[in-house]
């Protein structure tokens, strides 16, 4: 096109997703030659094209490093390499790349060593001169760190060198986006080292947040005992290198399997750790050679009840590796014998606040069940906890947040402050309050192994929207997570959630007391009973008339009659099964099956005026009501069996109505207990779901369908869901949940 210029000062712009190059014409002896060069050429405008050479300050990060380097894998192709040969030229030119980058990061306006030389009329002999002098530095200094050898001996010639370079000189790979980074590094690493990348990785948006909330400072040191690809430690660095460029020498990474600690060290290094400090060691059995030696901790542990250690000289380390039995004070006390096993979460947990300084800060990954199964060895765990440590904020994550790297659990993210000194009795700690956050949206598809990013859009035309940088925006809470946790009262406990930063008032903050968490015998800590949806809301239905479910019902225990009797299947007769997808919210079908076919899992003999719903937290919302005509039915596990207590009768429409209602299902599943979708619900919280009380005028409306129903003629639900949508009953139901993998 400048062929056609009238004017020879005319430039010309080419700009695709990898080059952005500016062309211009030359007069050399009379003669016309277009030239071009990096768009850092561009001269201010009526000056003339500057072939100055590309310093640290005009180079720019890459917009996607996947894309480019698939175009300088084109030119290694084209150049008769084989694949092999091709990434090992690929990670040469990425480490001398990097290498460049940080020996120029304080000297940003004087010249790199790699430079577009053909721009700046390096011969391709000089070029290649150069370029072999980096490489071997560069391999130097980083092949100590990456799991195999690498030869310094670079095999491209000058010209094709001068093409690879045209590409790569220009951008700065150390300070590209998280994102770009991570999505260039799984698939390079996968093809490089044969490595399933997937498995390693946590999320940068979940990674990102977490640090964001525990929030390092200048000088402090952060380290990760279970670091993986050591993703938590690159969003550390990553957010203080902003503050100190050589932030690096404050991070430690620590991993036992020497896949995970190579995946780290290269995950590091492209992400602008000149230095790393991931070392492949066991923290559980060298824990005493980081004691209280780290500001702050980073963890996503590996847990699991089949995930054990079972070495004595491990376990006897750790106060949680030995049995523990209740006190007459109601508190657990640790005794002398050694368990056969325990799992390695829990000894991750005492690993993270043994390698913390008192004062320091934790934020460590857990399955909701350690927060909240009630049997002794998780009360145990928190009890432990929290005589050493304050909790400072509890977030839950939905289920399959972590289903792209093969755990199908809820989780928590547990932020807790080391204690100075241990507390004997909890009547011995001041009162304090803790924020409370249950994440709903995380930006990505969390149902399937793809975690394909969900992006903020338009209601009225469905269009991206965009941030200031022209990138989608995610739909996710994280950000507004952190404003409502950083401007919580909890932030008045502890001052290191806004230190440095600006606050504001945000009404929609949430915390509580930890009076309320101590007041519980079990001492839950599980996040879903003390967020903000569920707390409001009983809050509300508690101030009006109402009464407890445990009132107005009896549990009746499995296999037995509603007078007490123990009951047997009899393998002839025929019964009527139903399972739990047969129910659904008022309504159920069965089938016909002879005793002997009939699973384990049938545990109720149904009788008429039976009142079952689920008893876990996928099933909360199932419910049916047993007709007088029916017979012979037997219902599954999974279920409560209950009936109306006699003098409690004339309430029988409050509670089938309410049954219908979100209020309901948000009460039953903020009361499950476990990790997945079978968390299971006791009867002693269930007997707490407060049921409001209808009008006299409504309970008269509704009567006549609760007789069709008692005849099994009819379903409630229709009939409840419309009186709710008009307002007719006073039930203050929240807003229903988005999808099926938020926890209330």
């Amino acid at each position: 096109m400048l062929d056609f210029a009238i004017n020879q000062n005319t430039i010309g712009l080419y700009w695709d997703n990898i080059d952005r190059r500016v062309f211009w014409i030359d007069i050399v002896d009379n003669k016309k030659e277009i030239k071009e060069g990096p768009i850092s050429f561009i001269p201010p405008f009526g000056l003339s094209v500057k072939t100055n050479p590309l310093t640290f300050k005009t180079i720019e990060p890459a917009e996607n490093l996947l894309d480019t380097f698939e175009r300088i894998e084109d030119i290694l192709h084209q150049a008769a390499f084989d694949h092999e040969k091709r990434y090992e030229i690929i990670l040469q030119l990425l480490l001398a790349k990097i290498f460049d980058e940080h020996q120029f990061e304080t000297r940003i306006e004087e010249p790199l060593e790699i430079q577009d030389f053909q721009a700046i009329g390096t011969t391709p002999e000089m070029a290649k001169k150069k370029m072999v002098s980096v490489v071997k530095r560069a391999v130097s200094f980083y092949s100590k760190h990456l799991p195999n050898k690498i030869s310094d001996e670079l095999l491209l010639n000058g010209d094709q060198l001068l093409q690879v370079l045209k590409i790569l000189a220009p951008i700065k790979i150390t300070h590209s986006k998280r994102d770009v980074v991570q999505t260039f590094y799984m698939k390079f690493a996968k093809d490089l080292y044969k490595w399933d990348m997937a498995q390693y990785f946590t999320p940068t948006s979940v990674t990102d947040f977490l640090v964001d909330i525990i929030n390092p400072q200048f000088g402090e040191h952060v380290a990760d005992p279970s670091c993986g690809s050591a993703d938590f430690l690159v969003a550390a660095f990553r957010k203080l290198r902003e503050f100190n460029p050589g932030y690096a020498d404050c991070v430690w990474g620590i991993d036992n399997s020497p896949n995970a600690v190579q995946v780290a060290v290269l995950n590091m290094l492209l992400n602008g750790d000149g230095k790393t400090n991931i070392n492949r060691d066991d923290s559980l059995a060298n824990v005493n050679n980081y004691l209280e030696r780290f500001d702050v901790i980073t963890c996503n542990p590996p847990f699991g009840s089949k995930i054990v250690e079972k070495r004595k000289d491990v376990l006897k380390q750790y106060d949680l590796g030995f049995e523990w039995e209740l006190g007459e004070d109601c508190y657990y006390k640790k005794t002398d014998k050694l368990l056969a096993s325990q799992e390695t979460g829990i000894l991750f947990i005492e690993t993270c606040i043994k390698e913390c300084k008192p004062g320091g800060r934790i934020a460590i990954i857990l399955p909701n069940g350690y927060l909240g199964n009630r049997s002794p060895k998780y009360r145990i765990v928190r009890e432990w906890i929290l005589k050493r440590a304050k909790i400072a904020a509890i977030i839950s994550l939905p289920r399959f947040t972590f289903k792209s790297s093969g755990a199908d659990v809820s989780a928590s993210v547990l932020y807790l402050e080391k204690r100075e000194s241990i507390i004997e009795t909890f009547e011995d700690d001041h009162i304090y309050r803790f924020a409370v956050e249950l994440i709903e949206k995380v930006g990505w598809e969390a149902g399937n192994k793809k975690a394909q990013p969900i992006f903020k859009r338009n209601q009225e035309d469905g269009s991206l929207i965009i941030n200031n940088d022209g990138d989608p925006i995610l739909d996710c809470d994280f950000n507004s997570a952190v404003d409502r946790i950083i401007n919580s009262d909890a932030a008045n406990c502890f001052e290191w959630l806004n230190k440095n930063r600006s606050t504001h008032n945000n009404p929609d903050s949430w915390s509580i007391g930890i009076d309320l968490v101590y007041a519980d015998s079990d001492l839950t800590l599980d996040p879903k009973r003390y967020g903000k949806k569920v707390m409001e809301l009983r809050n509300k239905l508690s101030k009006k008339p109402h009464v407890l479910l445990g009132d107005i019902v009896d549990f009746i225990p499995e296999r037995q009659t509603s007078d007490g009797s123990k009951i047997k299947i009899s393998k002839s007769a025929i019964y009527n099964y139903i399972e739990i997808q047969d129910i659904t919210q008022g309504d159920y079908s069965c089938k016909e099956l002879r005793g002997w076919e009939l699973p384990s899992r049938v545990k109720h003999f149904a009788e008429p005026e039976d009142i079952y719903f689920g008893s876990i937290w996928g099933s909360a919302v199932k419910w049916c009501y047993i007709p007088n005509n029916a017979n012979n039915i037997v219902v599954t596990n999974g279920c409560f069996r209950c009936r109306i207590k006699d003098e409690m009768k004339h309430l029988l429409p409050d509670l089938l109505s309410y049954l219908n209602s979100e209020g309901w299902a948000v009460q039953m599943r903020s009361f499950s207990r476990g990790s997945d979708g079978l968390a299971e619900i006791c009867v002693e919280d269930a007997s707490n779901v407060i049921i409001p009380l209808l009008s006299d005028a409504m309970r008269s409306e509704i009567m006549p369908t609760i007789n069709a129903l008692q005849t099994g003629t009819t379903t409630l639900n229709s009939i409840i869901k419309s009186h709710i949508k008009s307002n007719s009953v006073d039930y203050d139901d929240p807003p229903k949940r988005p999808s099926h993998i938020v926890l209330v």
